[in-house]
């Protein structure tokens, strides 16, 4: 009588990585992409309102209750927020197992970091869309840093918290300029006219996505230091602050159409991305 096999550590392991690496994932990937990629494009047109005079909210929240105000808009966000859990989803298999396209192992290590946080953030993302579909209210950034600044160390933290949106500010400028994220796409399946279109795009949205984020770590900062919570928004208070400033309008124009082709060099990415 033979002995059935009892499945062990590694066929476990093996197996999980084989499920981050199926097509079905890469598919989910692929739908995330899409989802990103219509958010940051609707924060730059309202953006872009504002800078024309409008009242519009210029974040991840006014994108969304945007699209719930169109037709068929609840559907389309219940679409989106699979998206973004798709997406979440992929970033967190890449968490797990590690990117496969580095090969040094530190930074292997860091790019594993970065993959959870990404996650994190666009399950965030998920679940805003699903409240937005179902009309159910949110807690405001504001809020949390005031629960964080009420505790003891908690100014350090939320400085430390502002900081670190600043890197990853700089470090999204610095890809701009250096179109690192060039090494991402699959250029084997695009025209030479189409890979410079989609580097024209990338390098203009990773820069202005860099300033916007400068500016909401720059905010973060300063709620921490003034013990003003209120001081701590998103992207709607840093984009609306920019049209308070010398020439403002212009300068709330160009990162409108910044994060417009950021979003528009996130399709790209649903089509062209290697994952």
């Amino acid at each position: 009588m033979s002995s059935s096999r009892v499945p062990n550590m590694a066929d476990a392991t093996g197996a999980a990585r084989q499920a981050a690496n199926s097509d079905t994932l890469n598919t989910a990937a692929r739908f995330g992409f899409v989802a990103k990629g219509i958010v940051y494009a609707l924060i730059g047109v309202l953006a872009f309102q504002v800078a024309l005079g409008g009242k519009e909210r210029t974040d991840q929240k006014g994108a969304l209750q945007k699209v719930a105000e169109q037709p068929f808009g609840t559907l389309v966000l219940w679409v989106m927020a699979i998206g973004f859990f798709a997406y979440a989803l992929w970033r967190f298999s890449e968490a797990a197992w590690g990117r496969r396209d580095e090969t040094d192992e530190k930074k292997r290590t860091a790019k594993r970091v970065g993959s959870a946080a990404n996650g994190l953030v666009y399950l965030a993302f998920g679940f805003l869309a699903v409240r937005t579909a179902t009309g159910s209210s949110s807690t405001e950034q504001s809020t949390w840093t005031a629960r964080v600044l009420n505790h003891s160390g908690g100014k350090t933290l939320v400085i430390i918290a502002g900081l670190i949106v600043v890197a990853i500010a700089v470090g999204l400028a610095i890809q701009g300029f250096k179109t690192n994220f060039d090494k991402h796409l699959d250029k084997s399946r695009m025209s030479a006219r189409t890979h410079n279109a989609a580097t024209r795009l990338g390098q203009v949205g990773y820069v202005a996505r860099g300033a916007v984020f400068a500016l909401v770590g720059i905010f973060i900062i300063k709620a921490a230091v003034d013990h003003q919570p209120g001081k701590a928004q998103g992207f709607d208070t840093a984009l609306k602050s920019v049209a308070d400033a010398p020439f403002g309008k212009f300068l709330l124009m160009a990162a409108a159409l910044g994060l417009i082709c950021f979003g528009a060099y996130c399709l790209v990415e649903a089509r062209y991305r290697r994952l």
